[in-house]
């Protein structure tokens, strides 16, 4: 969908008013999608867009910056705070350096040490013994007594860990 070349112009004023695309879609009746796929097409609406934007925050700093200073120079009798703690929060969000760097002078170094009480146990870790198993061979016979095979199967007999043979 194309907009009109009036539609731009409405959304250029409604840009350079509040900085956001939102407020120009707004103004020229168009959905911020519609606004941003026109954008995107047209390289010069894009330049001219972009321009409006930082104008219309530069214009938002510059009404908080009045605020704050109104605040500060003619101090009302009854402070209205949710209307100056917007004023800073918009001068913070679209002044540079309003706040002021935050520089660190110094170096803390400490060093931690943990003291307990419990002594800590000397694991040591032994690996387990091989016990030496006992073969038994079986041999198996029909009930006529002729050889069929020898079974062999390993026993291990143990009373407190010792191999019995």
């Amino acid at each position: 969908m194309r907009i009109s070349h009036d539609q731009k112009e409405q959304s250029l004023a409604g840009m350079r008013l509040l900085g956001t695309k939102k407020a120009g879609a707004l103004a020229a009746g168009l959905t911020i999608e519609v606004l941003s796929a026109e954008i995107k097409k047209s390289a010069v609406f894009r330049k001219r867009a972009n321009e409006a934007l930082a104008f219309g925050k530069s214009n938002l700093a510059d009404n908080a910056l009045e605020i704050i200073t109104n605040y500060a120079l003619n101090p009302p009798p009854k402070t209205d705070r949710n209307q100056l703690t917007a004023a800073i929060a918009l001068a913070n969000a679209f002044i540079p350096g309003f706040r002021g760097a935050t520089t660190v002078r110094g170096r803390i170094d400490h060093d931690v040490r943990v003291i307990t009480a419990v002594p800590r146990p000397n694991y040591q870790i032994e690996e387990p013994k091989k016990l030496p198993m006992k073969t038994v061979k079986t041999i198996i016979k029909a009930q006529n007594g002729n050889y069929i095979g020898t079974k062999s199967e390993t026993v291990e007999d143990l009373i407190g860990g010792e191999v019995i043979k």
